[in-house]
């Protein structure tokens, strides 16, 4: 078996309240004062108070811009090209950042065995993965892999493939490091789309440490994982790329997708782990948007206190994509340590497919 010995999360430098934002986006997503009142009602109605970006365009107060620029009639943005290049700079800075914070104390980083790298908003060859490594210097026979372009579940994707490294092999120190710079890719076309992605995304990282269990760190066992495709939504939510940036879709059909399919899965993964939801102490869901997880508490027994971690991250840091269920487990592990009566957490977390991952911690 393994555990997750450590776990970290981190946000860049730019954080802004949801109103900055609107009052930068609004000149481009509203174009009369019916669009303005309607905008202004989705970000005031979001359940999102701060975010953070990887650039300074997204707050009016700031004087410099790096994807946005007036021309005198109106705002251009920078090409894929030029995002990418600041995805690698950020992406790179924000992973080192995150890493050193989940390193517990008697661990240096040259102690890592293994690396998996999440993100779906930024790539290359060489990627973040060996730039991680040259930055740290880390081992030149390190094992890495990269899940790439999954979104919002990638996470536990990643976690997965730790645990079936730790759980084989008992010297393993497998670190996942997730990060995701979505506003690089903000578009100002006024799409449905488009708006949706600009009112809730955000940008930030988390890293978990995934041992043998074994190890003698103290932990939370990674007892099993459990997943389902809903091809119903495979058209709902998809990430594609355009020489603009990539483009999010999520249709208003996410939230009833959920509503009607979440108990289901819910009780199919709950039978597969074996254990009943009375006896689950935590849920962990990733906070897609306030629709989604109120789809949640109407479509399964999961009240809105058992949400409380997850509406918490939503409104400090909205959706950063694959990064984000790792700070809803954060605070879920925070609030563990003062609560020993807290012993199994349910993790999930959905995204294009329409998929949906889980995962079953116990505390070790």
């Amino acid at each position: 078996m393994s555990k997750i010995t450590s776990i970290a999360t981190a946000v860049p430098e730019y954080g802004q309240n949801q109103m900055q934002i609107y009052d930068v986006v609004r000149a481009m997503h509203a174009d009369t004062p019916e669009e303005e009142r309607v905008l202004r009602f989705m970000y005031k109605s979001s359940g999102i108070e701060k975010r953070y970006a990887a650039v300074p365009d997204f707050n009016i107060e700031n004087e410099r811009r790096e994807i946005l620029s007036d021309n005198g009639s109106g705002f251009t943005t920078s090409g894929l090209e030029e995002r990418l290049k600041i995805y690698d700079r950020v992406a790179l800075q924000l992973s080192v950042e995150v890493i050193k914070k989940c390193l517990p104390l008697n661990m240096v980083a040259a102690d890592i065995t293994h690396l998996i790298t999440v993100s779906c908003t930024g790539m290359q060859a060489p990627g973040l993965d060996l730039a991680i490594v040259k930055e740290l210097k880390l081992k030149s026979n390190i094992y890495r892999t990269s899940v790439n372009f999954m979104g919002c579940y990638a996470a536990i994707h990643g976690l997965k493939h730790a645990h079936y490294i730790a759980a084989k092999e008992p010297g393993a120190k497998v670190l996942v490091v997730c990060v995701e710079l979505c506003t690089l890719h903000f578009q100002k076309d006024k799409s449905i789309d488009n708006i949706t992605s600009t009112v809730i995304f955000g940008d930030g990282a988390a890293a978990v440490l995934v041992e043998h269990s074994d190890s003698l760190r103290t932990g939370w066992e990674l007892q099993n994982f459990y997943s389902e495709i809903n091809f119903e939504g495979i058209d709902d939510m998809a990430w594609k790329i355009s020489t603009d940036g990539f483009l999010m879709t999520l249709t208003s059909k996410v939230p009833e997708i959920l509503e009607k399919k979440c108990s289901g899965i819910m009780d199919n993964a709950l039978q597969y782990y074996g254990i009943a939801a009375e006896a689950v102490d935590g849920w962990c869901v990733h906070p897609g948007g306030k629709k989604i997880l109120e789809a949640i508490e109407r479509g399964s027994p999961v009240t809105r206190a058992q949400l409380e971690e997850s509406y918490a991250v939503l409104r400090e840091y909205g959706n950063m994509s694959s990064p984000t269920v790792l700070f809803v487990l954060e605070k879920i592990l925070k609030k563990a340590e003062e609560d020993a009566s807290v012993k199994n957490i349910v993790g999930m977390a959905f995204g294009p497919g329409l998929t949906l991952e889980t995962f079953y911690l116990s505390h070790a």
